[in-house]
């Protein structure tokens, strides 16, 4: 007879035990005759792949930001030798995954495919890289679902806010801040998206990672394959200036009379990554709002009721970082919220996190590092978002040993310095 396992009791918590020692696993280098470099990284068993085309040429280095998305958009829909209908029989008939993208700086395609069939996929991933056509027709339809979807945002109240933020965070008139008006979307020509997309194209300055169980057959067909390219001779630099941001305590309400909620976006201008202090501060923001257990969510959602979630994120680029707090609530509680926000932050500084608190934000940190090596693909993610916003080599592991020896003084001294309430810019939509 077999004895049955002892049942699982709900009622008691399972150990909390240290993380082991883990590091960021290291990457293939080689520059193609093309300038691409290509970055590998090549442990996986299953016979798949998963490629990211990155160049500069983002959404503040074109003429519009709706340019940069119809750009993204209809890239699928047609190259020099493949037609919108044949690159969707192909990476359907082959399953292959796609997405084009746009950040600010710049421009990326990623395609998965199985390796068995990437002979099949990989010419037509090369063609919507560097000779898309973006067809008349397609653009017509595009761009009327651009401007559409536009004319809903400018109801919105989060899409509002976002906008008021960008705007004085980044500077009205930087780049970033621009958002196009759906007649600007209508009149853009498929003359405009070329020109577009020639005064950015640059392999030279591209990068193509690849993940998965890269053979050397595989590598070489993927090398063969971007050693030429058109427009091998171009290169793009980005002009784009750093943010310019309003005065400390600037504030920007945008009214919605109609709106149920108010959406609140309160930010900090603040160190670039390079600085020594960046990896301190991203620790201090996480125990601020980064996670459900952090010191927002647990008085502002919890105890007061205000919101049904609040975060707050440092976010870095080579533009720029700010620390962003973000929420929606009750019109007749933006200011209880705003209040309750800058208590937050003074008492970060004045009142740390210690003992049962400090230990879970330390596993939160871990947690997240050890997410980034759960598999090939989310790996090489890391090493695209490290190329994408300009995180310096080494941030990593230097971040793991921040996280080892985190202590209250540490969050205590970083957030005094740089979350402070009087340096807040607040955007808020609403009624």
């Amino acid at each position: 007879m077999k004895n049955n396992p002892t049942p699982l009791s709900r009622t008691t918590p399972p150990p909390v035990t240290t993380m082991s020692a883990f590091s960021l696993p290291d990457v293939r280098r080689r520059t193609l005759p093309s300038g691409i470099e290509l970055i590998i990284y090549d442990k996986c068993a299953e016979p798949v792949n998963f490629m990211t085309y990155l160049a500069p040429g983002g959404t503040t280095d074109r003429q519009s930001p709706a340019i940069a998305a119809l750009d993204s958009i209809l890239r699928r829909e047609g190259t020099a030798s493949f037609s919108g209908e044949e690159i969707n029989r192909i990476l359907d008939f082959n399953g292959a995954w796609l997405k084009p993208e746009s950040s600010e700086q710049t421009f990326s395609l990623a395609m998965r495919s199985l390796n068995s069939t990437l002979e099949a996929t990989l010419p037509v991933f090369k063609e919507m890289i560097f000779e898309p056509l973006f067809p008349e027709h397609a653009l017509t339809v595009r761009r009327e679902g651009l401007a559409k979807n536009i004319e809903v945002s400018l109801n919105d109240v989060d899409f509002l806010a976002a906008c008021a933020s960008d705007r004085i965070t980044k500077g009205a008139d930087h780049p970033a801040s621009k958002v196009d008006t759906p007649d600007e979307i209508r009149a853009i020509s498929r003359n405009d998206m070329l020109e577009s997309f020639r005064s950015t194209v640059s392999p030279s300055s591209g990068k193509l990672f690849i993940a998965g169980n890269i053979t050397p057959q595989i590598e070489e067909m993927i090398a063969e394959t971007f050693s030429e390219v058109p427009f091998a001779d171009r290169k793009f630099e980005s002009k784009t200036p750093p943010y310019s941001p309003q005065p400390p305590l600037t504030t920007e309400r945008i009214s919605k009379p109609d709106a149920l909620q108010s959406a609140v976006i309160m930010t900090i201008p603040t160190i670039l990554r390079s600085s020594p202090d960046y990896i301190p501060l991203h620790i201090a923001v996480s125990a601020l709002g980064g996670y459900f257990g952090s010191r927002l969510m647990t008085n502002i959602r919890e105890r007061l009721g205000l919101t049904y979630g609040i975060s707050a994120s440092l976010l870095g680029n080579r533009l720029g970082s700010y620390i962003q707090i973000y929420a929606d609530t009750d019109c007749s509680h933006v200011d209880r919220l705003c209040e309750e926000v800058r208590k937050e932050l003074t008492d970060l500084a004045e009142n740390p996190p210690r003992g049962e608190e400090l230990t879970r934000l330390k596993q939160y940190l871990l947690s997240s590092q050890a997410r980034i090596l759960d598999n090939p693909f989310s790996t090489v993610g890391y090493y695209i978002s490290a190329a994408t916003s300009g995180i310096p080599e080494g941030y990593f592991n230097a971040k793991l040993k921040q996280i080892e020896s985190l202590t209250p003084d540490m969050i205590s001294e970083i957030s005094a310095r740089y979350i402070r309430p009087e340096l807040l810019l607040t955007a808020i939509a609403g009624k």
